[in-house]
């Protein structure tokens, strides 16, 4: 049964505006942070007079209606074949929001990323192998596709070669509430491929959070109960998306969930062995699991110069490390970590000048994106200079949209390159 998500629609209507006054009213908006979060719809009783720009921000896709019969409890997979998202509403913004010291710091030379957009929905993912099944997902009320982890199988990217000494993995975690999942294991091998050869007994590091939900915990066998584990309250975070973020620096290891540091573990990772793999593991329990587990946007990406060399010596810093909430100029938390090493650049030299420009994909119309971007770019600048102290007079912005492509923009990898915020010395 198909499933629909009913959302709210907001009409503006508003008198007959020129397109400069519109794009005006955006960046003003942007610039004072606006909290309001604007969403607008096409309709034919718009007043005839909204031009061309209100149109490309406001007529983008309509949301899905929810079925009567969904358990909120349980999530509901649709497999069917369905639309992909499209870009709808203006380019909102919220208030900048970060929890704790936040110091990850993505890596800047992409590896490997999917978030499933070209998979069909029901299908295990091309870029993927198992050594059992696994199937693409939507699930109601979450943004994108989702790779379901099925129980007692392993779900790993296809990376073709051995991580680097100092790398960086990123994705979004889903377990659902009110239902009994398996253990949700993520972690490192020397075995290349899972799929034909088993892990256990070979060298691996892992981090679990237990079906139990009580604790999460790392270890190097892949006995269960051999976990060195730490109290984290996962059971607030079921049916949530969590960011999961790692950090490996050599024998280094880091995690954060969210934006906590849960493990910093100065020579746990073994440098030689535990790169020719990343995994995802739904360990085998009794009875089985009503459900699996979750995962979408993996990111892995290899740490390259600093931000401060770049910046300085080369005149020039390019990062997709800034993220922001789709289609609109709010800034992620997880960006805390870049933009504290920006911050810090730009007030260690006070005479340094930069111009901040934002890049979009392809996805949408051009106008549109080309906004997004100035939008984008003009946020970044206010969070540098709001929460961190860089001084506005630092700081120049502009917006590129998706004339100025670094990759393939059909492909999810592509896309993610060509998302960007570039700093430019002046």
């Amino acid at each position: 049964m198909a499933l629909y998500t009913a959302l709210p629609i907001f009409i503006f209507l508003v008198p007959a505006l020129t397109h400069g006054q519109l794009l005006d009213i955006l960046g003003k908006r942007v610039e004072q942070k606006a909290k309001q979060r604007i969403e607008r719809k096409a309709d034919r009783a718009i007043d005839k007079g909204l031009d061309e720009a209100e149109k490309i921000l406001a007529d983008k896709g309509k949301p899905n209606k929810q079925d009567p019969e969904h358990n909120p409890t349980v999530p509901q997979h649709r497999t069917e074949p369905q639309k992909d998202e499209t870009r709808s509403g203006a380019a909102d913004n919220e208030p900048f929001r970060i929890d704790g010291d936040f110091d990850f710091v993505s890596g800047a030379v992409q590896l490997f990323y999917d978030d499933f957009s070209l998979d069909a929905l029901g299908d295990f993912p091309a870029k993927w192998n198992t050594n059992g099944s696994g199937e693409v997902v939507a699930i109601t009320n979450l943004p994108g596709r989702w790779l379901r982890v099925t129980d007692n199988t392993i779900s790993f990217p296809e990376i073709e070669k051995a991580l680097p000494d100092n790398f960086t993995v990123e994705f979004d975690l889903y377990y659902p509430n009110g239902t009994t999942r398996p253990p949700i294991t993520f972690g490192f091998s020397e075995v290349t491929n899972p799929a034909s050869e088993p892990i256990r007994y070979k060298k691996l590091f892992y981090y679990r959070i237990s079906h139990s939900m009580d604790d999460i915990g790392y270890s190097t066998t892949i006995y269960s109960g051999h976990e060195t584990d730490k109290r984290w309250d996962t059971k607030v975070h079921a049916g949530k998306p969590i960011r999961v973020s790692i950090a490996v620096n050599a024998k280094r290891i880091r995690l954060y969930m969210n934006q906590s540091k849960i493990f910093d573990l100065p020579r746990m990772f073994e440098p030689s062995t535990l790169r020719n793999n990343f995994h995802f593991r739904a360990a085998q329990i009794s009875p089985a699991p009503k459900d699996g587990f979750y995962i979408a946007n993996l990111r892995i990406a290899e740490t390259g110069m600093d931000t401060r060399s770049q910046l300085i010596n080369q005149g020039k810093f390019s990062t997709t490390g800034i993220y922001f909430n789709t289609n609109a100029a709010t800034i992620k938390p997880e960006s805390a970590g870049i933009l504290q090493e920006i911050a810090s650049v730009l007030i260690e030299n006070p005479s340094l000048r930069v111009l901040i420009v934002g890049h979009t994909d392809s996805d949408g119309e051009e106008t549109y994106n080309m906004e997004l971007s100035k939008a984008r770019a003009a946020n970044v600048k206010n969070v540098l200079s709001d929460h961190y102290g860089v001084a506005p007079s630092q700081m120049l912005t502009d917006g590129k949209g998706e004339l100025q492509p670094v990759a393939d923009n059909s492909t999810p990898a592509g896309k993610a390159e060509n998302r960007r915020v570039e700093f430019i010395k002046q």
